[in-house]
């Protein structure tokens, strides 16, 4: 394995790719429901098991504010999160 010669750049790109995997996670929620593909219940499985650690307390934390929104707000929030530790880890 090649040394990691930009440490910072590495875990920006790791944090970007985790970005991604929140996104198709919120995406896939629309729609894991309502389809009998077994293939997009796995990846939605999958990607849930790894998103929902990180998104359960942004939930806790908007239950109060969200419960009349009817959508889940707290991939958003995370993702807007998650880009701004991105670019400060870049800078």
């Amino acid at each position: 394995m090649p040394p990691i010669h930009n440490p910072a750049g590495f875990i920006a790109q790791l944090i970007d790719i985790y970005s991604f995997v929140v996104f198709a996670n919120a995406l896939l929620s629309w729609f894991v429901f309502g389809t009998q593909n077994s293939g997009i219940r796995q990846v939605y499985r999958l990607t849930s098991r790894i998103v929902d650690p990180v998104l359960n307390p942004i939930r806790n934390a908007l239950a109060p504010v969200s419960r009349n929104f009817g959508i889940d707000i707290s991939p958003f929030i995370l993702i807007i999160l998650l880009q701004i530790l991105a670019r400060m880890i870049r800078s």
